[in-house]
């Protein structure tokens, strides 16, 4: 009997999902936010440009918000990094 499972990956596929995702995270992420950073700056200097600035800047925000969960969904935080912190006390 055959079920419809979802296709097993391999150890080399999911390093390089893994690798994809911590890519998005540590290399695209900033340079979006450097953008943004840059994109503000300019509006300081000229003022004229502020409500063209904020269109960009908000579509670079989605842009980034978007990254931020491809990358989360490629690369996930391993299980002890999501588990919750017991409360510890001394004695």
């Amino acid at each position: 009997m055959q079920g419809k499972s979802a296709p097993r990956r391999s150890k080399h596929d999911a390093e390089a999902l893994r690798l994809a995702g911590k890519l998005l995270h540590d290399e695209i992420g900033p340079l979006l936010s450097a953008a943004g950073l840059k994109l503000q700056l300019l509006s300081m200097d000229f003022p004229e440009t502020i409500e063209h600035v904020r269109e960009v800047t908000g579509t670079l925000d989605e842009a980034i918000d978007r990254v931020r969960e491809l990358s989360r969904k490629l690369s996930p935080a391993p299980d002890y990094a999501r588990a919750p912190v017991k409360n510890r006390s001394r004695s």
